[in-house]
């Protein structure tokens, strides 16, 4: 297998659990018996982003081969909102470049299909010391985005690029103190003292 490389384990008496993105190939029907950590099953995005924002390490499990490019192309739209996931792929395709695209858009590593206990479980485990690593990990994180609203998540992009509030007030026909209490809020729930160092933290994971 090729994986990503991280350092950090989860905090002693938190459990770590998968989320099942199901598909046609993939659910947990479909997993081998006896795993040794708790798995949940959804149906879409979504529903993914609600599961991993509970302050526990958590591991994505998807079907790489099951509308690849939609898959990735979702995947970078939560990572422009700063949001990341620790995901491990199921693939038949065990070439090199398919390998490689997927640790490019933050995959831990890929399984392959048919599924093997003991290769699916190694690279769970390494997904969720990658989720609980550093004191800003992925989970901390995604957890913190969990506690904003959709209007917060929406605007946080932009008040990361550092607009005006009157500036982006203007582009989003809202007034400008709708815009400072958004950044008001976002501050308070990121568990920071101000948009630069937000930046810093999410950017420190790329």
């Amino acid at each position: 297998m090729i994986k990503a490389s991280h350092d950090g384990n989860p905090s002693p008496g938190i459990r770590p659990f998968t989320v099942v993105l199901q598909s046609e190939r993939l659910s947990i029907a479909t997993l081998p018996d006896a795993l040794p950590f708790q798995t949940l099953e959804v149906d879409h995005w979504e529903a993914v982003f609600k599961k991993l924002s509970s302050f526990r390490p958590g591991c994505l499990l998807v079907d790489f081969d099951n509308d690849r490019d939609q898959t990735l192309t979702t995947v970078r739209k939560f990572a422009d909102q700063g949001i990341r996931f620790s995901i491990v792929g199921l693939t038949a395709d065990r070439s090199r470049r398919t390998l490689h695209q997927a640790l490019r858009h933050g995959f831990v590593d890929l399984v392959p299909h048919p599924i093997e206990s003991r290769l699916l479980i190694e690279a769970v485990q390494e997904a969720f010391q990658a989720d609980a690593a550093g004191p800003d990990s992925l989970c901390t994180l995604r957890s913190g985005f969990g506690r904003l609203t959709p209007k917060e998540r929406e605007v946080l992009p932009q008040l990361l690029l550092g607009i005006p509030s009157r500036r982006l007030a203007g582009k989003l026909n809202v007034s400008y103190q709708t815009i400072d209490r958004h950044r008001k809020r976002v501050i308070e729930k990121m568990n920071v003292d101000n948009m630069t160092e937000l930046a810093m933290k999410l950017y420190r994971q790329y």
